[in-house]
């Protein structure tokens, strides 16, 4: 997830075709990076770094990194994730009005693509078309992009024109129209998707204002509808089998909730929250300023100097690049 508020305060407060070559071995310990990170797309054992200019690197679960830092294409990524040995994102340059989504290799070394210049150039038509470099392939989106997500091995994506589920090669596997709730109609282009998550054999589409649309991942149609109110915009939302859900809201406060037609619980944070992963029976989370963990409906946070973007375990990638241990006390 990379929200376009969190893109612009993280990169203000920080300064700073396939390739014949394998991976470079990962040096031991934490590798710091020398660009403002978004977000982190997880995979197993080797994840995304995101960064807000459209900086992408490979790194391991201890935050080592396992391929040189380099930017595909000249705009940043609205979202991503990691599927086998593959990576699949969405690029969106909103200035030129552009939006591309591909699937890089993970077995083999990435390089920098086209610049902004280029893009530019090529959307005036004074060249050719530039595409990611070293793409599997690659797609130019005629709607605007919202959220990425998976269902199994295969991608699903919502724009603002439908719901789409494509294989990892790109092909279609069905299509349908973007979900609607009367209850929020009137918010229209404003309400945002901002959750592509799968749960209990389904697909669950979250957005910002609280709808919620339940989709059958053979063939798109929805099973179930609802709109909550939780008092505040979401920003983005979690499951785990163990742990329910996680709905991570805008103005500094998180909510959980076993099932997904059940009722929520509504914490305050120390502010804003930006990752979190369920683990060893609680919720942790990082986020503005603060890390935070809560089991069996305790919430515990501690302060950071910085600000947390992603969480992997127990270690924390913050806005500078930098990784650190996770803050918050356990429970007791």
């Amino acid at each position: 997830m990379c929200p376009w508020n969190v893109i612009a305060v993280l990169a203000s407060m920080f300064s700073g075709t396939h390739s014949k070559h394998g991976l470079h071995s990962a040096a031991m310990g934490r590798s710091q990076l020398d660009f403002a990170p978004c977000r982190i797309d997880k995979g197993s054992t080797s994840h995304v770094v995101a960064g807000t200019q459209g900086e992408l690197v490979l790194v391991d679960s201890e935050g080592a990194i396992l391929m040189p830092q380099t930017t595909p294409f000249p705009a940043p990524t609205i979202d991503g994730l990691v599927m086998g040995n593959k990576w699949f994102g969405i690029w969106m340059d909103r200035e030129l009005g552009q939006a591309i989504m591909g699937s890089l290799p993970l077995d083999l070394e990435w390089s920098d693509g086209p610049t902004r210049e280029d893009l530019r150039m090529s959307m005036n038509g004074d060249s050719e078309e530039v595409v990611p470099s070293n793409s599997i392939w690659n797609k130019i989106l005629d709607s605007e992009p919202m959220k990425i997500g998976r269902f199994e091995e295969r991608v699903v994506f919502c724009t603002i024109s439908g719901t789409y589920m494509i294989d990892s090669d790109a092909g279609l596997v069905w299509g349908s129209l973007p979900p609607r709730w009367p209850e929020i109609s009137d918010l229209g282009l404003m309400d945002n998707v901002v959750g592509v998550v799968p749960f209990e054999g389904s697909l669950a589409i979250w957005s910002q204002a609280g709808g919620i649309s339940v989709v059958d991942p053979v063939d798109g149609t929805e099973l179930y509808s609802r709109v909550i109110d939780f008092g505040d915009k979401i920003s983005g939302t979690i499951y785990s089998e163990d742990g329910g859900w996680f709905v991570m809201l805008h103005g500094g406060s998180v909510a959980v909730m076993e099932k997904i037609e059940g009722e929520f619980s509504r914490f305050r944070t120390f502010g804003p929250v930006f990752d979190a992963e369920f683990a060893d029976g609680s919720w942790n989370w990082t986020g503005w300023r603060h890390d935070g963990r809560m089991a069996d409906g305790i919430l515990s946070c501690k302060e950071r100097n910085e600000i947390g973007v992603a969480l992997i375990r127990d270690l924390v990638l913050t806005n500078e690049g930098k990784w650190s241990d996770f803050r918050a006390i356990r429970n007791p």
